[in-house]
């Protein structure tokens, strides 16, 4: 770990830009453009890895030398992210014809297998790159030595100016590099999450679920490192906390691992009484603040008819009950997360939409008026004000991966704090530290055998750092549709039964969910919202030509696409109900009016469609008459079931435990064929059925090592 305080980059090399071959890439806008269609936009540390290659060239450059430079040494998120980095610029290079350029040399690392040739200017005022200037080709070795020599010249002014002026590829032109330390305050053992810093700066609290116990809250004092003090010792999981003025109490939420019955309480943190306040959301994280006067505990709560998500509770008044707070303005979209401002005049906030929409708002406490901050967010995962009340550092997830940006408020500019892995944080120090949890996990696919006679398991088929999810089979095809960021963007994929042979299928570079075959197995229904658009897309793929087909629904959201019996039209949900859209005349007809958020139609009797959690099962027919074929209390599932004309498969929740069931149509036998821990598997998950190769394709959550990390970051101090 660092001592100090001081920039961690790589060597600014002689120019922004360079030519690998007839290919450009821009530091700058950190692109790769070979001159014949649109610069391709990449990710920060890929270019950086790409750009101290090519200072080195042609010297081989070890992984711990690309891990220092770009990763500041931290080799826990540098490791992985390494390898992710170098296979994303494969990828780009070779479809960009450029193939084997980096050079894997076994335990030892890589290299450029073309030389480098830098230039001056980075594009031009239109904003394609230049054409590439004419390079005069030498021959022996003094020619060889005249090449090299500007290159090194140039790495050795660097790096006698290292300690005095940062650069980055992230700093606007003139402006030194932001600096930033990490320490980690735990080391393993479990999941470390949700840190929450108390107001005098001296302690911190946390849930700490260590490996086979249940998540209790811990505290440790600050100035006494690797102190840990366990504050709850139940069975529940209990998570985000926020802490009272005089720092006495936490405010916590606690909730049965498979039900969800969750409880916000109080703790006193010296003589640990517990003392239950409210009742709060199942199976959805809460996320409350307690205003600076101490006065209002606020936390997000149940959705309501007339658009309420936001709840209250007077600390003061030992008879007061909780109560909603009345929405005004964005009313269609969920409170998630929430804070205080420090003098509690205004209270920060997130809406979401749904899976592909998550917003920062801040709301005015005494108008109730909300002012929108962002545009085009899909996931945010942590939000906190800075002391001095102008900026808010806030944490979303990019494409899979989880980054921070700092929010002026005035100006609206939003920057980037070059970190990975960073979500969940606390509170912002008045000395400008802020602690968060460094969590890399990503969803991967698996499958189970169904066999009658044999109670089986589940068998990954992924096993990465990138994210695989939303998988569909298509028997017809033999293969998989998916969603995976691991061409460092989000798009639909397909492979074959095994995941071999995998293929990308979009190129789109913005957000998609929900592939879903057709019946036929031709064409692939999915979701996408494209940058600068603030609502989302109805999406055909054809998978033979690659011909992509925009439905005009005249809907702005549209959720978990399916196909009608024949294909003749795409059902999906928005707004909580279900929609046909006929593929022949473009009309959109609604289905259900009582609710329904996943339907499945495999014949044309048969329409079945679930409302929400414990609602049961549905099957609408022709006139639009709803049936109930099971009860709430016998399924329980939103999403996680597949079905055909054979039987059903489902997750089923109770109180203990998580059970995948199965019902035969014909019989009409209900029986229980595996449990499943809920700590792999949620009921938001996609299943598929394949019964050529008797699988159930599922998406499960990896168990993933999280650590509190304390950050100090220039862009967060006082002085900025």
């Amino acid at each position: 770990m660092l001592t100090d305080l001081q920039p961690l980059v790589p060597i600014q090399p002689m120019s922004s830009c360079f030519y690998l071959g007839a290919i450009l890439v821009d530091q700058a806008s950190l692109t790769l453009s070979d001159g014949k269609a649109e610069p391709v936009c990449m990710q920060l540390k890929p270019i950086e890895v790409l750009a101290f290659l090519a200072q080195q060239y042609p010297r081989l450059v070890s992984r711990q030398e690309l891990i220092d430079s770009v990763w500041a040494g931290n080799n826990y998120v540098g490791e992985k992210a390494l390898t992710n980095a170098i296979w994303q610029l494969r990828h780009q290079l070779q479809q960009m014809g450029l193939p084997d350029c980096i050079v894997t040399v076994r335990k030892k690392g890589y290299r450029l297998d073309i030389a480098p040739h830098f230039t001056a200017a980075a594009s031009n005022m239109n904003g394609q790159p230049q054409s590439r200037p004419a390079v005069q080709v030498q021959s022996g070795p003094e020619a060889s030595w005249w090449r090299w020599w500007p290159l090194g010249a140039g790495v050795l002014l660097a790096s006698l100016l290292w300690w005095q002026w940062p650069f980055s590829g992230n700093s606007e032109a003139g402006k030194p590099a932001p600096a930033w330390q990490l320490d980690a305050i735990t080391r393993g053992d479990g999941r470390a999450m949700y840190p929450a810093l108390s107001r005098d700066g001296r302690l911190l609290a946390f849930s700490w679920q260590k490996i086979d116990q249940a998540a209790n809250l811990y505290l440790v004092e600050l100035s006494r490192a690797n102190d840990f003090k366990q504050l709850t010792f139940g069975e529940n999981r209990d998570g985000a906390m926020v802490w009272s003025p005089d720092n006495r109490y936490l405010y916590y939420s606690s909730r049965r691992p498979v039900d969800g019955v969750c409880a916000i309480k109080r703790l006193d943190v010296v003589t640990l009484n517990q003392e239950p306040l409210a009742s709060c959301s199942r199976h959805s994280r809460v996320y409350l603040d307690v205003s600076p006067d101490g006065r209002y505990l606020v936390f997000s709560g149940p959705y309501t008819d007339e658009g309420n998500s936001l709840y209250q509770l007077d600390l003061l008044n030992p008879e007061a009950r909780v109560e909603p707070i009345a929405c005004q303005n964005h009313c269609d979209a969920r409170v998630r997360d929430l804070a205080f401002s420090p003098d509690g005049q205004q209270l920060l906030l997130t809406r979401r939409l749904h899976r592909l929409s998550e917003e920062l708002f801040v709301r005015n406490l005494t108008t109730g008026d909300e002012r929108q901050l962002t545009f085009g967010e899909e996931d945010i995962i942590g939000i906190s004000w800075h002391p001095a009340g102008d900026k808010v550092l806030y944490a979303a997830l990019h494409h899979g991966q989880r980054q921070g940006f700092v929010l002026d408020l005035a100006s609206g500019t939003t920057t980037n704090l070059g970190l990975e892995d960073f979500g969940g944080q606390s509170r912002i120090s008045a000395s400008g530290e802020v602690f968060f949890h460094s969590m890399s996990s990503a969803p991967q696919l698996a499958y189970l055998p169904i066999n009658p006679r044999l109670v089986s398991a589940l068998f990954p088929l992924t096993v990465s750092d990138n994210r695989f999810e939303n998988p569909h089979y298509n028997s017809k095809r033999g293969a998989l549709v998916y969603i995976s960021n691991e061409s460092g963007y989000s798009e639909v994929w397909m492979a074959d039964a095994s995941m071999q042979n995998r293929r990308q299928l979009t190129f789109l570079q913005s957000r998609v969910k929900y592939p879903r075959w057709s019946h036929s197995g031709d064409q692939v229904a999915f979701v996408a919202r494209f940058p600068g658009e603030d609502h989302d897309t109805l999406t055909l793929l054809e998978v033979a030509t690659g011909k992509l087909t925009s439905l005009n629904t005249g809907l702005r959201w549209h959720v978990r696409p399916s196909w009608w019996y024949d294909d003749s039209a795409v059902i999906f949900s928005s707004n909580r109900n279900l929609y046909r859209f006929d593929r022949h005349d473009q009309s959109v007809q609604q289905l259900t009016f009582q609710g329904g958020l996943l339907a499945q139609m495999w014949d044309a009797e048969r329409l079945l469609f679930t409302k929400g959690r414990n609602l049961g099962l549905w099957q609408l027919s022709a006139d639009g008459e709803e049936l109930q074929l099971l009860s709430g209390e016998d399924f329980t599932s939103s999403y996680a079931w597949t079905a055909d004309s054979s039987g059903l498969y489902f997750l089923q929740q109770s109180t203990e435990q998580l059970v995948l069931r199965y019902l035969d149509w014909h019989s009409g036998i209900l029986t229980d064929r595996i449990q499943l821990s809920p700590e792999q598997i949620s009921e938001n998950n996609t299943f598929s059925y394949a019964a050529d190769v008797q699988r159930l394709y599922l998406e499960i959550d990896q168990q993933p090592r999280v650590d509190i990390m304390r950050l100090r970051h220039s862009l967060l101090t006082a002085a900025e």
